[in-house]
């Protein structure tokens, strides 16, 4: 397993555990919307963390960042459907 990837995958789970918070915490508008992507997050990124056995993939520094700028987004109720719409795009990358 390279480095980044762990990075990565580290810091995808830091960013669903937020939002997973976060949609608790979100009104009844907020979750409706928000609860599809919330559960693809989820199921890419068990995918992602099996892919992760295999290296399968490699990621790059580049990747690395864009993940942390999400963990960023995904702090705030407003941003979560977009923090979450950016989590799967990101993690579909490396399925």
């Amino acid at each position: 397993m390279s480095q980044t990837l762990g990075a990565l995958i580290a810091d995808a789970q830091e960013a669903y555990a937020t939002a997973a918070v976060t949609y608790q915490g979100a009104t009844i508008d907020q979750k409706v919307k928000s609860k599809p992507a919330l559960d693809k997050a989820a199921s890419q990124l068990v995918a992602l963390q099996a892919k992760q056995l295999d290296e399968a993939k490699q990621v790059d520094a580049e990747d690395e960042a864009a993940m942390k700028q999400l963990r960023q987004q995904v702090n705030n109720a407003a941003t979560l459907q977009t923090g979450l719409m950016t989590l799967v795009a990101v993690l579909t990358k490396f399925i």
